[in-house]
């Protein structure tokens, strides 16, 4: 029989596989290769002389449509951290080294 702690974390594992699954169907993959060699990126100066963001600017292309799955990452990555943390400082009690 699952305990109340396995059951939370079944339906946490279960969730964040939910939220991975939308952030990337919500990401659109349809251009993301339309041309046949690489292309320069506008990296220093993503505004126009009006002040808007360029479509073609790395910063518009990471943050705005990429940005689900980089949040997304991001907090898997910070999870895995903090887990290993843990583990690392985590005593063991059935230590018999004295």
């Amino acid at each position: 029989m699952m305990t109340k702690r396995k059951m939370i974390g079944v339906v946490v594992a279960a969730l964040a596989l939910i939220v991975l699954t939308v952030a990337v169907f919500a990401t659109g993959w349809g251009g993301l290769v339309t041309n046949e060699s690489p292309e320069n990126l506008t990296t220093f100066d993503p505004y126009d002389t009006n002040g808007d963001l360029i479509e073609d600017s790395l910063t518009f292309v990471l943050f705005e449509i990429y940005g689900p799955l980089l949040v997304l990452v991001s907090l898997i990555m910070f999870g895995a951290m903090v887990g290993a943390i843990c583990v690392a400082k985590e005593e063991v009690d059935d230590d018999d080294t004295n």
